[in-house]
Parts: structure tokens; C-alpha cells; sequence
């Protein structure tokens, strides 16, 4: 399951550049972009407010994150994974409707990805635009593939999954959840404003809650 790796905090500067604002199907805006380490306190509000059922599709457990934990999800190494939030609001209002991150393999050639979306924000296309914002940073970052598991009963991962192009199969060793995996072709544009790519994805109102990792 992936979870942040800079331990020791962030290895390369943070990509401001793929920073965006991007509109809701319904034509609410939101703020997509990777996420930092100043976001610990709405990263723990997120997790904090997820219900028992997202934060089971999410961890593939019902357990609490400690707060080292969870300082550990803001802090990633920029060089081998990504997190993008989709934030609403600003100032003291900000709240944060989604995550979707990937951690590179240890052979570099692929990445564990995973996602999940608030529980009143799901179905808004949300799911569909981090998602999709991961798959052209991955690519453009020269990854070859994701892939991921979520629970068997999350159906709307796997819808999600599949409009996006995953291919889904039984693990052999656990009939309660689904591999999700997905090759990437190499990109033919630079990460820089891959973000605007997502724009195809968020009129769909699909919603994935998770695949089993961090948050």
C-alpha cells in the first residue's frame, strides 16, 4: 500500500507549477495541486471525517492514523511520488474533498497508486479529475504502470477504475479484494500543466472512494 517515503521530509522543491483552479461539473471550483507539508491540519480534518466504510475502502482497515502518520502523508519525496489534493476554500475556510497518490516501486518502473474522496463530495467527478491528474503526472514522469488493490464489494473504484482504463483482476491469494493495474504509454509533453488533461474526466459524476494505502 503506498505511503509517504520523505521520511526525513521533502528531497526536491515543491511543484508549485502544477498548481490549478479547476471547475466541478456542477461549476464549483476547487484548487488541484500537490499536496505539502503545511497541509497536516486539513489532511487530519480529511481523515478525521471520513466515514467507518470510506476509511475501511481507503486503508483496507478500520484502524486510526497516529499523527506521525499523518505528518508523514504531507511530507512525500517530490522525486519518487505524488499526492494531489482537490481543496475548497481558502484561509480558515479551506477544506480538502480528495487525495489520489502514487509511490514509485523500488524498481522505479512502476507505482502503487491509491484514492480517496470525501464522503459528501463523492459522485462530483472529483474522483475522475485526481485520478486522471495522477495518470498524466505518472506518465510524464516516465512510470510504465500502476497499479493497486481495492476491496471487492468498493464498486465504485472499480467503475471508476475501468472508465479510466485499468484492467481488474481476482487476487489469487484474497477472494475480498481486486487488482487494479494500468499501463502507461510515455508522454509526449513535459508534468508541467499536465493537470489541464483531466478536463475530459470531470463532467463524469463516477466517484472512486479508494484504493487500499495512505490517505
Amino acid at each position: 500500500m503506498p505511503t509517504a517515503a520523505g521520511r526525513g521530509g521533502n528531497t526536491a522543491p515543491y511543484p508549485a507549477h502544477l498548481r490549478e483552479n479547476r471547475r466541478l461539473s456542477d461549476g464549483m471550483e476547487v484548487i488541484l495541486r500537490p499536496i505539502h507539508p503545511g497541509d497536516y491540519a486539513l489532511e487530519r480534518a480529511f481523515i478525521m471525517g471520513l466515514s467507518r466504510d470510506s476509511r475501511y475502502n481507503r486503508l483496507l482497515s478500520a484502524r486510526n492514523l497516529s499523527a506521525q502518520e499523518i505528518r508523514q502523508l504531507t511530507r512525500i519525496d517530490y522525486d519518487r511520488e505524488m499526492a494531489f489534493v482537490a481543496v475548497a476554500g481558502r484561509g480558515v475556510q479551506a477544506r480538502l474533498l480528495g487525495v489520489a497518490r502514487y509511490v514509485r516501486d523500488a524498481e522505479r518502473a512502476g507505482a502503487e497508486f491509491a484514492l480517496v474522496v470525501a464522503d459528501a463530495w463523492q459522485r462530483k467527478g472529483i474522483g475522475t479529475l485526481l485520478l486522471h491528474a495522477l495518470l498524466q503526472h505518472a506518465r510524464a514522469a516516465g512510470i510504465g504502470r500502476l497499479h493497486g488493490i481495492t476491496l471487492a464489494s468498493n464498486q465504485g473504484m472499480q467503475d471508476l477504475a475501468r472508465k479510466l482504463g485499468f484492467v481488474q483482476t481476482k487476487d489469487p491469494l484474497d477472494a475480498t479484494v481486486r487488482l487494479l493495474q494500468k499501463a502507461l504509454v510515455p508522454a509526449s509533453a513535459p508534468a508541467a500543466g499536465v493537470l489541464r488533461a483531466a478536463d475530459r474526466g470531470v463532467a463524469a459524476n463516477d466517484e472512486g472512494y479508494a484504493s487500499g494505502g495512505g490517505m
